[in-house]
């Protein structure tokens, strides 16, 4: 049995701690300036943690999740249906593809000006990995 199923608490507290651990540092201090040069590398590259933290929430709090839904987090509408844990996966891992690559988006911006180069090249670099990823081997 993996961790996410054993202790899926710890993980999504883990994982919300990581991404703060790594967000925070490298807008701090807060200006407007740090803000929009180093806000691509939040967006593309620390955000995967904050995904999985969020894939993770109604397995993490199942009874909060099943007293608003109504239903179990493993309901299935019709018997050829999904799961509803599965369904969340699959739309949170698409809203945070798309902000994945509007991070990238305003990187690439920010590297045609001149700015943070570093961190927008990284942002840019493991974008074009992911996008080059889910292409070629999807799930």
């Amino acid at each position: 049995m993996n961790f996410e199923h054993a202790h899926p608490v710890a993980l999504c507290v883990l994982s919300m701690l990581a991404w703060l651990a790594v967000s925070i540092p490298m807008l701090w201090p807060f200006t407007l300036q740090r803000f929009m040069d180093r806000s691509p590398f939040v967006l593309s590259v620390a955000n995967l943690l904050l995904e999985l933290a969020v894939m993770i929430l109604p397995k993490a709090f199942r009874g909060t999740f099943e007293f608003f839904l109504g239903h179990s987090v493993y309901y299935k509408r019709f018997e050829t249906d999904w799961q509803w844990i599965n369904r969340w996966e699959m739309h949170v891992g698409s809203a945070f593809f798309w902000i994945m690559l509007a991070g990238a988006t305003w990187g690439l911006f920010n590297l045609c000006r001149g700015r943070a180069r570093i961190s927008n090249s990284f942002a840019l670099g493991v974008t074009l990995l992911i996008v080059y990823y889910r292409s070629h081997f999807p799930l």
